[in-house]
């Protein structure tokens, strides 16, 4: 007996987010293959970063809404030179978005799929330009367009690498970490980013959340790692015509 017509899309709407999302946890383990680990690491790193996303780990205890006296004279500001009051925000860093890509960029460095020097190389680039394009959007947070960081980094790990099997480790570090020191730490301690953030005017009545690497999983450096690799592999397989031992570092 055949379905009917009405029962067929119905399964079809439901079938296409599950293979929508399986094609994504499946690129986004083929991604740190490519970068040296294997199935069951790839995996964890995988399903660690998307849940990690949901954790936000809070810098400080209290709300604040005006920018320290220390800041203040580090910087050597004054209150004419910049606004010092906001809406009550809390600082945090994202599990998924900072600590995991910090820790998978400090493994591949231990075991030598990247040099340092070229690594701080790929990581300035990327920093400096993120930094500069970033936009501090209220209530929201640092926004860049979504193919800016994985594009640049690709490059610079393509531009970097010594041989084209170390390309994306490097496009991941730079990256990841590039993007995490431009757009998010440096535009934070920017004077009058926090005041662009989180206005006074915010309608909002609880205080916001500002959390160092945690746009989301599909809008975050977890992506921009994955978009690297897998562009940055792309590239290479091009340039050699096959993909033959990208996945295979050791």
């Amino acid at each position: 007996m055949l379905l009917p017509f009405t029962v067929v899309i119905m399964l079809l709407i439901l079938a296409v987010p599950i293979i929508i999302i399986y094609l994504f946890l499946r690129l986004s383990e083929t991604a740190f293959e490519m970068v040296g680990f294997d199935h069951w690491h790839a995996s964890l790193a995988v399903f660690g970063s998307i849940l990690g996303s949901l954790v936000d780990i809070p810098l400080s205890t209290a709300a604040f809404s005006t920018y320290p006296a220390w800041y203040m004279s580090l910087l050597n500001l004054y209150p004419q030179d910049v606004s010092m009051t906001f809406h009550p925000l809390y600082l945090a860093v994202n599990l998924g978005g900072c600590i995991i890509p910090l820790v998978v960029s400090g493994h591949l460095l231990l075991r030598g799929q990247a040099t340092l020097g070229k690594a701080l190389l790929g990581v300035s680039a990327v920093a400096l330009v993120t930094y500069y394009m970033a936009a501090a959007v209220p209530g929201e947070g640092i926004v860049l367009p979504f193919w800016l960081s994985p594009l640049l980094a690709a490059v610079c790990g393509l531009a970097l690498a010594k041989g084209y099997r170390n390309s994306p480790p490097l496009a991941y570090i730079s990256g990841t970490i590039g993007t995490l020191v431009g757009a998010d730490l440096l535009s934070l301690i920017t004077p009058g980013i926090l005041p662009a953030l989180s206005p006074t005017t915010l309608h909002q009545t609880k205080p916001l959340v500002l959390s160092i690497g945690g746009a989301g999983v599909f809008d975050g450096i977890f992506l921009t790692g994955i978009m690297a690799v897998l562009l940055a592999a792309g590239i290479v397989c091009l340039i050699r015509g096959t993909c033959d031992g990208i996945d295979k570092q050791s």
